[in-house]
């Protein structure tokens, strides 16, 4: 994703501020909710707990598959999910520290588990991320700062990908490829707002202001992404600030 004129950090905009979201969802196994919040728990955490086990066990890419199918087994079927108090923290800071729980689990019980166990088999969707800390030696790779970094990247594709479906949904698809050909081509550079002008058929004016208008609505998905799992409204701001610059 190019920086620049794309950044997502920038002016002050309203936003929501924290929710149980999600992971409150997840606290009530009766709940209507609670299917949809363990699809959204897998879709965002599989990624960032696939890299974390392959980095710090140095697994293959099947038996990361299969172990971090056996992690989100255990968290339901250990109940640990329905303990998760947002006042004492955020929930990746908690999911975190039941990974590395996991991590130091007899070998015993992580292999019934990855036999299935009779625990709920969990849907891992897309491909598998490509860590540049397993083409070399893996041995000094820390294990949180992938799982940190792996995390952001498909907090941010995630935000994309609403955005997009959103635009081709409500018919403002062509603001959305204005977008996607400045901020998400394969170029070194991006093409400039004269190019973008050209291509499209509209005024350099018109390019900018689909630019900004995109750039806000995917900084508003990053942020109710946010405030879902964060602890506190304060965490929510050292969040946004630390990981987005503004």
């Amino acid at each position: 994703m190019s920086t620049g004129d794309t950044t997502l950090g920038g002016g002050e905009r309203a936003f929501p501020e924290t929710t149980l979201g999600f992971a409150g969802g997840l606290r009530n196994p009766a709940a209507a909710e609670y299917g949809r919040s363990l699809e959204t728990l897998c879709a965002r955490y599989w990624k960032p707990v696939y890299s974390y086990i392959r980095v710090a066990w140095a697994k293959s890419n099947e038996d990361a598959k299969d172990l971090t199918q056996a992690f989100f087994a255990w968290l339901l079927e250990d109940d640990a999910l329905r303990r998760y108090e947002p006042g004492r923290g955020g929930f990746r800071a908690y999911l975190k520290v039941l990974l590395r729980r996991f991590v130091g689990h007899d070998e015993r019980d992580r292999h019934r588990l990855k036999r299935g166990g009779g625990a709920r088999v969990l849907s891992l969707e897309g491909d598998a991320p490509d860590l540049p800390e397993l083409r070399g030696d893996a041995a000094g790779a820390d294990p949180e700062k992938v799982f940190e970094r792996v995390w952001l990247e498909e907090l941010v594709q995630q935000s994309i990908g609403r955005v997009r479906d959103r635009a081709v949904r409500t018919g403002k698809e062509p603001r959305f490829r204005i977008y996607e050909a400045f901020a998400l081509g394969s170029g070194q550079e991006p093409p400039s707002y004269a190019d973008l002008a050209a291509r499209f058929g509209i005024t350099v004016g018109e390019v900018e202001k689909s630019l900004y208008t995109v750039r806000e609505e995917i900084r508003g998905e990053l942020r109710a992404a946010l405030s879902q799992s964060a602890g506190s409204d304060r965490e929510l701001e050292d969040e946004w600030k630390r990981l987005l610059g503004s």
